[in-house]
């Protein structure tokens, strides 16, 4: 089996996966998704609480700590501004924190994925929000042991370094303290598939990624782009575009796709029509609710979590896992899918 899951128009298998492992989890689940305000996913990890699961969550809690400053001038105590989603997100995030979850939040976090103690894990581009879990196109792939080592590693080192944790809950707000140790990338393996984005960020006051330098998921979606030969097909999906995205060289995202066109090679692009970005010369479709992220040939893939932007190549902390030759299948087959409702 290949174990790549999909959300698509009535089609829900990544959601009904996700809500498998956590359902069927028996001591812990260590989770990291940039958004928690889903009610069908609290409610799973709630009863996964109250079965006596211990639930560690990584997320981003820029926005939704909902801090409250005093006004150096009328002394008067004023919360920081929030969004809905924020407020939305924070609100989940306070009520996993009332039920036992332990939590840790990272500026510029935007990697999602799912371990359990079953050697169960998926990395996928699904936040855990009722529009990915319920309406809009959605990708995810089941991990190998490797890629499970490695990411449960990952997990652990960056839970206990990050920009926020030790949360008190109060009706409107966190306070929390962050640890004064950054992280050090040099002490994680990198020995499986996965890829990361791990960098300075200017989101947040970034202090925990102050140090960290690796875009090898960056430098993986160019050598894919580059690697293609002559009647040779190229598929990407995307959420976001940025044609002036560029590689370690400096050369742009458009540019390398426009040689790869001018190589023979047959290209397959889908993007969120609200997204809409133009390269002369390439046509480009736009889906009405795409999310899911890959970029592949019949040879080499990966689906990871970022965009094909400048923000996910450069900072913060995204994430994917190359892919087996079954995987690569089933991919392209939901990619041509999406391209048939563009």
């Amino acid at each position: 089996m290949s174990y790549i899951f999909y959300n698509n128009l009535n089609e829900r298998n990544l959601t009904q996966e996700v809500v498998r492992q956590i359902s069927e989890t028996k001591t812990w689940i260590k989770a990291c998704n940039l958004l928690f305000d889903d009610s069908d996913i609290r409610v799973a990890l709630t009863d996964a609480l109250s079965r006596g699961v211990a639930l560690f969550i990584l997320t981003n809690l820029e926005g939704a700590t909902g801090e409250v400053f005093i006004n150096k001038f009328s002394g008067k105590r004023k919360s920081a501004k929030q969004t809905t989603q924020d407020l939305l997100h924070s609100s989940s995030i306070k009520s996993l924190y009332d039920a036992g979850a332990h939590i840790s939040g990272l500026d510029g976090l935007h990697a999602k994925f799912l371990l359990t103690d079953a050697n169960c894990g998926i990395i996928t581009s699904l936040n855990f929000t009722p529009n990915s879990i319920n309406k809009i196109s959605e990708l995810g792939v089941k991990l190998g042991r490797e890629e499970y080592d490695e990411l449960e590693e990952v997990f652990d080192y960056i839970f206990l370094r990050p920009d926020r944790y030790r949360f008190a809950s109060y009706d409107s707000h966190f306070t929390y303290e962050r640890p004064s140790e950054e992280i050090d990338c040099d002490q994680l393996s990198r020995m499986s598939r996965i890829k990361m984005t791990l960098a300075k960020t200017s989101r947040g006051k970034s202090e925990a990624l102050a140090d960290c330098d690796i875009h090898d998921l960056r430098n993986e979606i160019f050598d894919i782009i580059k690697s293609t030969e002559s009647g040779e097909d190229l598929y990407l999906a995307t959420y976001s575009l940025e044609p002036n995205a560029k590689d370690a060289d400096g050369v742009s995202l458009g540019k390398h796709l426009l040689d790869a066109k001018r190589r023979g090679v047959r290209l397959h692009i889908v993007m969120r029509e609200e997204k809409k970005q133009v390269i002369k010369g390439i046509h480009i479709n736009y889906h009405k609710d795409n999310h899911a992220k890959a970029v592949l040939t019949p040879r080499r893939g990966i689906i990871f979590t970022g965009n094909l932007t400048t923000e996910s190549f450069e900072s913060g902390f995204d994430l994917g896992v190359c892919l087996t030759p079954d995987q690569i299948t089933d991919t392209i087959t939901f990619i041509n899918k999406l391209k048939t409702q563009s």
